[in-house]
């Protein structure tokens, strides 16, 4: 790849941590049951203050066959809503990944849509930035 061709940012500036900021992985694992029909919070995170989450990918599964939904707020707000069967994988660009500030709150619902209960698992990868220097 040649230094200096803008062409492979296809229009993205790469964001790089300031100096001074700290960023570790942000990796979170849930899943619960949910009943015939339900629908439940699967996960809730209230970013701290002084720092930023990036979320970079969104992983859900279920054994479930049935097309089921789910929700992804940026609360009380909807950020991402759809359906998925089985095995669902959300994946943002790493050039472009959503963004969370400060006391902003992701939760993600899920709703089971089968005539069975069934247990639903999700992942969620990305970074939590300090902001603070």
């Amino acid at each position: 790849m040649a230094v200096g061709r803008r062409d492979y940012t296809w229009g993205f500036l790469n964001e790089a941590a300031s100096e001074g900021r700290y960023t570790e992985s942000f990796i979170e694992y849930f899943g619960t049951g949910i009943s015939a029909g339900a629908t439940v919070q699967l996960y809730a995170y209230t970013v701290p203050a002084g720092h930023r989450l990036t979320i970079n990918r969104i992983i859900l599964s279920t054994n479930s066959r049935i097309i089921n939904k789910v929700t992804i707020f940026r609360y009380p707000n909807v950020l991402i809503f759809m359906y998925f069967t089985e095995n669902y994988d959300l994946i943002f660009s790493d050039q472009n990944p959503v963004y969370f500030a400060a006391g902003e709150r992701v939760v993600i619902t899920c709703n089971n849509l089968d005539e069975v209960s069934y247990n639903f698992y999700g992942n969620i990868i990305g970074s939590l930035q300090s902001l603070i220097l």
